[in-house]
């Protein structure tokens, strides 16, 4: 069942996701490194879509020894992998949970 979001946090989200995974002045069919229809679940801890930098990552990020997660960025070059930017802190995904980005070029989580 996909979780309903409110729709200025996933615009900003898509919009930013997007800036940090598409070289610039490019568009997302072409030449985006994830490709639309994707997904991403919690089940696979080393799962993320990178920027093409490779300084940034998208994905799940476990919140401690729990199977709770957080929907984030972070710095992936860095030891430390700190995050940049997290979805709802407060209703972090469960295990099992994924985010598609959609063909329609959006992002939809799903929560079991």
């Amino acid at each position: 069942m996909a979780l309903p979001m409110d729709s200025a946090i996933l615009h900003i989200a898509t919009l930013l996701l997007l800036q940090l995974l598409l070289p610039h002045g490019t568009t997302a069919q072409a030449y985006s490194n994830v490709t639309l229809g994707k997904s991403l679940t919690t089940g696979d801890d080393n799962t993320s879509w990178p920027s093409p930098s490779g300084d940034f990552a998208f994905g799940f990020r476990r919140l401690g020894n729990t199977d709770l997660f957080l929907l984030a960025i972070w710095f992936d070059k860095i030891p430390d992998k700190t995050m940049a930017w997290y979805a709802d802190g407060n209703n972090p995904a469960l295990r099992s949970s994924a985010v598609q980005l959609t063909s329609d070029g959006g992002l939809e989580l799903n929560d079991p």
